[in-house]
């Protein structure tokens, strides 16, 4: 269809001018008919997978990303240990001032984080999951962490 032609066009472009993502032409996207977004490919750091998917997000005619098929693989002089990854996480989490909560807690497997825990607002849960999404090593994060 044209629409989806023009959806992914407008993707691509967003992707290729967004400076958080180094290699745009790694990213394969792909829309349907009913305004949702794939995209498949290979990016160095997990910040750049949330870029590519808000971008794409942000598409007029775009009302779904899916992105679970854009896989993060870090640099070999970027990769860390899960114990690092964990040990990084706790230390930028008590020392990060927008989060008050001290009942946070990080699993680490893989390089993939998991964020569990209670929080008292919702912008102490989204400071916890972009201070740990920014972490060198980083592949993937799931924030469990929930607002009491």
């Amino acid at each position: 269809m044209i629409i989806d032609s023009r959806i992914e066009e407008d993707v691509r472009a967003a992707l290729q001018r967004d400076p958080r993502i180094k290699h745009p032409e790694l990213i394969a996207v792909s829309a349907d008919g009913i305004g949702t977004v794939v995209l498949r490919g290979a990016l160095g750091t997990f910040p750049e997978r949330l870029a590519a998917a808000h971008d794409a997000r942000h598409i007029e005619g775009v009302f779904e990303v899916i992105a679970d098929d854009l896989r993060v693989h870090p640099p070999i002089g970027s990769r860390r240990t899960d114990d690092e990854i964990r040990a990084s996480a706790l230390q930028r989490l008590t020392g990060d001032p927008r989060i008050r909560s001290t009942h946070i807690h990080v699993k680490a497997s893989h390089g993939h984080a998991t964020l569990t825990g209670y929080v008292r607002q919702q912008s102490e849960r989204a400071a916890a999951l972009e201070d740990v999404a920014n972490l060198t090593g980083v592949v993937d994060v799931t924030n469990r962490i929930e607002i009491r």
